[in-house]
């Protein structure tokens, strides 16, 4: 899969949230500096403390839009699996790309864990 996040960056999220267990427990939230609006299958975020854009692909927009706080990274993990023809590793192994990329942007909080 392509990167979903069009930026290049560090990890930010340990890889303690390859762990299963915390996995369930690891909520996200989009920060309040970031507003983002759905163009033609993609998302663009904008960062309104650094003026930064940012774009997602379509599974970077499937994992922004279950980013609400409400969701853990298991269960956006199942949303991704029900949702593309991808296998389980791979979109685990994706999503948690993104996570870390988003984490370290300021885009997406981290809770629980």
């Amino acid at each position: 899969m392509s990167d979903p996040l069009q930026v290049t960056s560090r990890q930010a999220v340990s890889d303690r949230t390859t762990d299963r267990r915390i996995l369930d427990r690891v909520i996200l939230r989009h920060s309040h500096n970031v507003q983002g609006a759905g163009m033609e299958g993609e998302t663009v975020l904008l960062d309104v403390s650094t003026s930064r854009y940012y774009t997602l692909n379509r599974m970077g927009s499937v994992i922004w839009e279950y980013c609400t706080g409400q969701h853990t990274v298991s269960d956006i993990h199942g949303f991704l699996c029900d949702r593309f023809e991808v296998a389980p590793e791979q979109a685990l192994d994706d999503l948690v790309v993104l996570i870390n990329q988003l984490v370290e942007e300021g885009l997406l909080v981290v809770e629980g864990g």
